[in-house]
């Protein structure tokens, strides 16, 4: 027993495995040794140091903030803190052997009460040797030491832990996360200081050749286009003047228009200071030279930058420093600028006297542009206007412009006195796409004279006149004063003015509806300008120009010639192109037909001109296009009328003013016919009788016209093909019994619209004789008509009953018709077959409903009343019945007086419905 026993414990010592170390070699315990207890588990602090037994555990939750731990256990959170205070206040109350107050931890006075709660996550010493605590926590107990101080409590004494003696303990580093950002800001701070030193070296320079006189502007703009601009005159150092303005560019305020108010124009202040009096105004920039500006430049470039911060630094083409300031790029628009801000340097001047010439009317929008110290602002309000400047000075024209279009202002100055500085930039007015916004263009008089500014707003890329044109005339001289010009020069700017104003007003003219009033109103303030533009031009020829100087100008037509329709240019009688000699004489030549002194000249579409009597034709007329009679083209139906009541009027001898026939003035204008020309519609000649007349509304291409009626539209080309190829396939004029009966049927319409017209319409004495004798004139080519037409061959329709006359009065039918309802379930043949016998060669014009309701047409040799009397006695026959017309009654309309008039017509009686009964359904 006792070998089996040594050899297992062998075998078992030799056992081992592949992934493990050599098994030790197991004691047994002796049967009878004592049982030994488990080993407890042994916590410990952060730092290593182990926590008492009877402590037990530490919390398993804790927060992540670090702190020192009480009682010399290294660091930790806050909550291990807390937990290891409490052990350790317990067992100093118990009194256990081996346990000391926390060192460094003392409690707080009970009258303080308890720390706060939220604090910040740093560290640092705290006072009255509270260890090392949060600055919240620092100021908490610094607040509480001075109020026991102030109330005579004495302060508590610092207890020392003689077990674990408190380490020094080195503040942990601080980080800044500006650190970088600052070194960055020194770099930048040394570059631009670097920078300002060299405009300040430059300054110093150029002030020493200028002796110390010179001037400088500070301003600001919105971006709404509000702004403000100040400029300081320096003569020997000193500040000597100082000027201010406002300004507002958001809108150009349009010149008031003759004849019209005045628009609102924005208010602006202007000021200058001279002496004593100059810093007395609140507004502008503070008077301060140079030398004062750029310290404070200098000072402004050494400032560190925060993030949020950017520094500007500019220098003109003089090398001089103008802008140095500070911007917060939080803020988007309008921000403040800090340092130095600059627009403009000018030298010079010495100790001599800065004039400022009166402006011109209109030149420019600054008071002081002509001196040295300023440039002259021009725009669209100096377009054809004259202003003088000085010799060397700077212009700048700004205009409305939108390059997104393809649109640009182009400079097509000539000559070498004007110079333009660079290109013609733009700025938008928005940070938008496509906004518009302002170009500017800078010139610089180079030569004593006159010369002509001018730009084009047009596309580059297309061969077309420009959009819009400025041009304005320079007088350069030497001090920039303005000489004295003639009476006729001054007045050329008011002149172009009451063109323009009068052209608008015309133009305008024919597109509006005016009331009477509104009318009478519009013709006196046109010819109180017309009035005023003769008297400016100083006679009946002034502002008429020579053939020359027409020629040499372009050969533009006057903005006071209006022509109705078609081109001066383009002969539309002839066919043919005119000379310059014939437009010329047309525009500013006498005729003995036109007007006299200074009266307007009205013109047909084809270029002649009515006659003076007629007066103007009417502004309001249809859009059709028909021939108009007298020669004088093709025109509307309203253009049409008109010419032929003042024919008739002329006919008859019925002139304003005059008795009889005017002298010089035919009855009717005569109708020239060339030959080689082809013929045109227009009374040259005539479209045979039975055509009818032609198409109302037409296209408005041109185009030769077949059978040699000239040119016309393609929509009267096909109807003169259609009657041609008619009358070529045997139609004969004036044959059949129907041959004018489209013609009579057009008149008797055109007579019910005038009678129902007048019966709605209230009309004068004038017009009511005007409308009866139109009636009359229509009655009478009625009859003409009816006389020529050929009697129809063979019986007419036989007259219906008295009887069912009364019944059924005339106009309440169609004569000749009848709708005859059929059996269903009838076979078609079957059907026609009853009807043929019953009426023998009638026709039926549609079938409706499969064949069970038919509108019939009869022969000539039956009317109506027989043949519903046939009809009844036919088997396959429900009814037949007239086919009536039925007609609406006008209502009468407030403000017109309408008398309804009685009319034949089927009245339509109301009836009763009888309820269907329903029956039980069968099941």
């Amino acid at each position: 027993m006792k070998r089996t026993l040594s050899l297992f414990i062998a075998t078992a010592t030799c056992i081992t495995f592949a992934d493990d170390k050599p098994a030790q070699p197991q004691v047994l315990p002796k049967a009878d040794a004592p049982k030994q207890a488990p080993a407890k588990k042994v916590f410990r602090a952060p730092n290593g140091k182990q926590f008492p037994e009877h402590w037990g555990a530490p919390p398993l939750r804790q927060t992540r903030d670090l702190r020192v731990l009480p009682g010399g256990y290294g660091r930790g959170s806050g909550t291990l803190a807390r937990w290891i205070q409490q052990n350790l206040e317990k067992d100093a109350n118990k009194g256990k052997p081996g346990i000391k107050p926390v060192a460094g931890r003392k409690p707080f006075p009970k009258h303080w009460g308890a720390p706060p709660r939220l604090q910040t996550k740093d560290l640092r010493p705290l006072p009255g040797g509270y260890g090392l605590g949060s600055s919240t926590l620092a100021g908490w107990i610094q607040k509480n030491l001075d109020n026991d101080a102030k109330n005579g409590v004495p302060a508590p004494p610092v207890t020392v832990d003689p077990v674990a003696p408190p380490r020094p303990v080195a503040p942990p580093p601080v980080f800044n996360p500006e650190a970088k950002a600052n070194e960055l800001a020194k770099e930048q701070a040394k570059a631009d200081t670097a920078k300002v030193q060299a405009g300040i070296k430059a300054w110093e320079a150029a002030k020493a050749k200028c002796k110390g006189n010179y001037s400088y502007k500070v301003g600001f703009q919105s971006f709404v286009g509000f702004g403000h601009e100040t400029t300081i005159v320096v003569k020997n150092n000193k500040v000597t003047e100082r000027h201010y303005r406002t300004f507002n560019r958001r809108r150009p305020i349009a010149p008031p228009r003759p004849g019209g108010g005045a628009p609102a124009q924005p208010k602006t202040i202007s000021w200058v200071e001279k002496g004593e009096a100059i810093g007395t105004n609140k507004r502008g920039a503070p008077a301060k030279t140079l030398d004062e500006l750029y310290k404070v430049a200098l000072e402004t470039a050494q400032k560190p930058l925060k993030q949020f911060e950017r520094r500007y630094i500019r220098s003109d083409k003089q090398g001089l420093l103008v802008s140095c300031y500070i911007r917060d790029r939080r803020i988007a628009d309008d921000a403040p600028r800090n340092g130095l801000v600059v627009s403009s340097i000018q030298l010079g001047g010495g100790n001599e006297a800065v004039a400022a010439p009166p402006a011109p009317e209109g030149g420019g929008d600054c008071a002081l542009c002509r001196t040295e110290a300023h440039q002259l602002h021009l725009g669209q309000a100096e377009n054809g206007r004259t202003i003088t400047v000085k010799l060397g000075s700077t212009l700048r024209v700004k205009l409305n412009g939108n390059p997104t279009t393809g649109f640009t202002w182009n400079n097509v100055t000539r000559g070498t006195g004007l110079k333009l500085l660079g290109k013609i930039t733009h700025k938008a007015g928005r940070p938008v796409p496509g906004a518009p916004g302002m170009s500017t263009a800078a010139f610089q008089a180079m030569k004593l004279g006159k010369s002509e500014l001018v730009l084009e707003y047009r596309r580059v890329f297309e061969d077309k006149p420009p959009l819009n044109t400025v041009k304005i005339n320079i007088v350069v001289t030497e001090d920039g004063r303005a000489t004295t010009e003639p009476t006729a020069n001054k007045n050329q700017a008011r002149i172009a003015e009451l063109e323009k104003e009068i052209a608008r007003m015309k133009d305008f003219a024919r597109r509006a509806r005016f009331t009477p009033e509104g009318l009478r109103k519009h013709n006196a303030k046109l010819a109180e300008l017309e009035n005023e533009l003769a008297a400016l031009k100083g006679g009946k020829n002034a502002g008429v120009p020579t053939f020359e100087e027409w020629v040499k100008g372009g050969k533009k037509i006057p903005a006071g010639k209006v022509f109705i329709g078609g081109s001066p240019w383009f002969n539309e009688r002839t066919g043919k192109r005119r000379t310059p000699e014939e437009v010329y004489k047309m525009l500013f030549g006498k005729n003995a037909d036109g007007p006299k002194d200074n009266a307007k000249v009205h013109k047909a579409p084809n270029g002649k001109a009515f006659p003076a009597h007629w007066g103007a034709p009417p502004l309001r007329q249809t859009r059709d296009l028909r021939p108009l009679p007298g020669g004088y083209g093709r025109g509307s139906g309203t253009l049409a009328r008109w010419i032929q009541g003042n024919l008739d009027k002329d006919a008859k001898g019925d002139k304003p003013g005059a008795g009889g026939v005017k002298p010089g003035v035919k009855p009717v204008p005569p109708v020239v016919i060339r030959p080689g020309i082809p013929n045109r519609p227009g009374g040259r000649k005539k479209y045979p009788a039975h055509w009818g007349d032609p198409p109302r509304i037409q296209t408005r291409d041109l185009r030769p016209l077949p059978g040699g009626y000239g040119m016309g539209s393609g929509t009267l080309a096909r109807w003169i093909q259609q009657n041609l190829d008619k009358d070529a396939a045997g139609r004969k004029p004036g044959g059949g019994a129907n041959a004018n009966q489209a013609r009579v049927a057009r008149l008797q319409a055109r007579i019910g619209q005038i009678k129902d017209f007048m019966e709605r319409a209230r009309l004068t004495p004038e017009g009511l004789a005007r409308y009866k004798a139109e009636i009359a004139d229509l009655e009478k080519q009625i009859q003409e008509l009816k006389a020529a037409t050929p009697k129809p061959q063979g019986n007419s329709r036989p007259a219906v009953s008295v009887q069912f006359a009364a019944k059924h009065p005339k106009g309440s039918y169609a004569p000749g018709e009848l709708l005859v309802g059929i059996k269903k379930g009838l076979d078609k043949a079957a059907v026609d077959k009853e009807l043929a016998q019953a009426l023998p060669g009638h026709k039926v014009v549609k079938s409706m409903f499969d064949h069970t309701i038919l509108h019939l047409r009869l022969p000539d040799t039956t009317n109506v009343e027989k043949a519903m009397a046939k009809l009844k006695v036919v088997n396959c026959v429900r009814y037949a019945e007239l086919n009536g017309i039925a007609t609406i009654q006008p209502v009468p309309r407030p403000g017109i007086g309408i008398r309804p008039v009685p009319r034949p017509g089927i009245k339509v009686q109301p009836f009763k419905v009888e309820p269907r009964k329903l029956e039980p359904r069968k099941r």
